[in-house]
């Protein structure tokens, strides 16, 4: 079974948005784990654009949840930017459970 397109729309958009967040704070932060993150965001949104069936993006949302809370959870300054970080991760994994559960 896949997801609707616009699912995976809407998952593409929240990444986007994540990924746009990540590039403001390595404007201004010298943090490595932006950059990691980064990388591995763009790894996610060309897996996400070539897949659509379920079991397949369940092994994406495995990863999604294990990076945030296992690694990327973390304060990174500048904090304002940090939040929208924190919560935009938060909508990601929200709408990834709610597609494929």
């Amino acid at each position: 079974m896949n997801i609707s397109n616009e699912t995976q729309g809407e998952l593409v958009k929240t990444l986007a948005e994540l990924s746009g967040i990540v590039m403001k704070m390595m404007e201004v932060s010298e943090d490595n784990m932006l950059s990691w993150l980064k990388n591995e965001m763009d790894d996610w949104h060309n897996f996400l654009k070539e897949h659509l069936e379920i079991e397949e993006l369940k092994s994406l949302e495995k990863e999604v949840n294990d990076r945030f809370f296992f690694k990327y959870n973390v304060g990174i300054e500048p904090r304002k930017l940090n939040y929208l970080r924190i919560k935009t991760f938060e909508k990601l994994i929200q709408q990834f459970y709610i597609a494929l559960h």
